[in-house]
């Protein structure tokens, strides 16, 4: 009798990080592809503007911002990259989903010099990511959420969150126009406090806690945040996510008026 079934399943190679000095030394267009349209009229006030990070670009200037601190900056994150390829592999590997987007965070209110005048009006503040969208769902979320510590405390990181929310929420038909998605989510280690926070600010509401959501790497920073696992045949660290969205109905009913107010 033939075998009703059968699997073919192969593990993927691991793909090696990839080399930073041939990434910044790109001298082809970046290929963002994203399969959203990108109005990027929405995602820019006056102080504040959002556009796809491009690694020959950006990425340079976010390592010397961050470099140094990466295991501390990172500490709350499920991954830890603590080098510059190791951070461009995770931009790649969002990159490669359709649905997704990095986008870099520019302050409009402070005057680029040197390297920061090639990227247009403003200085290169932090990075921002739609992770885990579904066109079908109509859902997407905030990932990788990071503000440089010279930027933080100031109007960027909420202005920021506010306008990527415009650009989710409101409707295709609206002015100025955006994606008309049902649910943004956030998430967040139960213990970072300004990020749950920052969520919160620009009007997303806490919905629970969703246990063992993620298996933490072997790094002691990430380890001291954690939670232990002890088990049979599977020792190692783990932790807990906070869950907040804010949903279309939340948008049309004083969210919305609640974001223009903060970008204003």
């Amino acid at each position: 009798m033939a075998p009703l079934f059968v699997n073919n399943y192969t593990p993927q190679e691991h793909s090696p990080h990839p080399d930073p000095e041939v990434v910044l030394a790109s001298k082809e267009p970046y290929d963002i592809n994203f399969s959203y349209p990108l109005h990027l009229d929405t995602l820019a006030c006056a102080t504040v503007r959002l556009t796809p990070f491009i690694p020959s670009l950006h990425a340079r200037q976010l390592w010397e911002h961050i470099g140094p601190q990466a295991r501390n900056v990172f500490r709350y994150y499920p991954f830890c990259p603590d080098t510059l390829a190791y951070f461009l592999s995770v931009v790649e590997m969002l990159r490669k989903e359709p649905d997704d987007c990095v986008f870099a965070v520019y302050d409009r209110t402070r005057s680029p010099t040197g390297d920061n005048s090639a990227a247009g009006d403003g200085v290169l503040a932090g990075v921002m990511a739609l992770i885990h969208s579904s066109k079908v769902q109509k859902v997407t979320e905030f990932g990788l959420v990071l503000i440089f510590p010279a930027f933080q405390r100031t109007h960027v990181a909420r202005t920021a969150a506010g306008l990527l929310l415009r650009y989710c929420l409101q409707t295709p038909s609206a002015s100025p126009p955006g994606l008309g998605l049902r649910r943004v989510s956030w998430s967040a280690h139960p213990r970072n406090k300004p990020s749950i926070g920052l969520a919160k600010r620009v009007g997303f509401k806490e919905e629970g806690v969703l246990r063992w959501t993620f298996s933490l790497p072997d790094a002691e920073e990430q380890k001291r945040e954690g939670n232990e696992v002890k088990r049979d045949g599977d020792e190692g660290w783990g932790r807990d996510s906070v869950f907040l969205s804010i949903c279309w109905d939340d948008w049309d009913q004083g969210g919305r008026a609640a974001v223009e107010r903060l970008l204003q």
